[in-house]
């Protein structure tokens, strides 16, 4: 399995680019899965000796070490080593719920404000501030730290508006830029609606903008296959990265995910994938 954790790395191109200070942007389209894609950005990051700090909001810190001990990593121990640093928003926000139904909450360390409070508090920012607060315990066992966050269109279920959250990606943004040896990976589960109207798809169409490199986990038009489960699209936005590779702006691939593997192919090569 870390074989092909390997090659999921060696396809996206980035066991050979240099990611410090670069955004990647991974949209998982309805009707697909692009965990993989997190757990290839994940392995590889410890490979390389790295810090990383997780922000999960969908999928838990126990289902990154469960797929963890396959791939040959411990992720309890290395997050009682200092090298894995976690950050569970949902869970902080229940607990300012919680808090404040004790009547017992720090107003300072409130993400959502009193509902009573007349104060014009910057949720994006104390949210932020949390997973920021997570990031300086990274970076005491190294500088070099990967973020990775685990849906962050999460955040608009638990209230948040479209402009808290861009908000909040523009914090996120303007920190790499200012820690060149970060990086950051975002993956956004999408509906492919009317842009007009989901701010889902509103949330991933602005990412792609700021992202270094958009990979998208796409479904089958006509449907389910026996055959693979869905199109992998590789997007690197730097033309001197491109350049330098001989790689074509876009490349599609098909993937197929099993128990505990994923193959990936050229479209019209399905057979492979069996």
């Amino acid at each position: 399995m870390a074989s092909a954790m390997e090659m999921v790395c060696n396809t996206l191109g980035i066991d050979r680019v240099n990611m410090d200070s670069k955004i990647i942007l991974i949209e998982e389209q309805h009707g697909t899965n692009a965990n993989f894609l997190v757990n290839a950005i994940l392995s590889h990051a410890l490979k390389q000796k790295k810090a990383v700090c997780l922000v999960l909001c969908h999928n838990t810190f126990g289902h990154y070490h469960n797929i963890g001990m396959r791939l040959g990593y411990n992720l309890l121990a290395l997050k009682e080593k200092g090298q894995v640093i976690v950050a569970e928003p949902m869970k902080i926000v229940a607990t300012n719920i919680a808090d404040m139904c004790k009547d017992s909450a720090d107003k300072e360390k409130m993400i959502i404000p009193d509902a009573a409070s007349m104060e014009n508090i910057d949720i994006a920012h104390r949210l932020f501030t949390c997973v920021r607060k997570k990031y300086d315990e990274a970076a005491k066992f190294d500088e070099s730290v990967v973020f990775i966050f685990d849906d962050i269109n999460h955040l608009l279920d638990f209230g948040l508006s479209l402009h808290d959250v861009m908000y909040f990606v523009r914090y996120l943004r303007s920190f790499v830029a200012l820690h060149p040896l970060s990086q950051l990976c975002i993956l956004t589960h999408t509906f492919q609606d009317d842009s007009q109207t989901s701010n889902t798809d509103v949330v991933a169409k602005i990412l792609k903008y700021m992202a270094h490199l958009c990979v998208t986990t796409q479904p089958f038009r006509t449907g389910h296959s026996s055959d693979a489960s869905g199109k992998l699209i590789i997007h690197w936005r730097i033309d001197s990265i491109r350049l330098k590779f001989h790689w074509a702006e876009k490349t599609t691939h098909l993937f197929k995910l099993l128990d505990w593997q994923v193959k990936i192919g050229a479209p019209g090569a399905a057979s492979v994938l069996s």
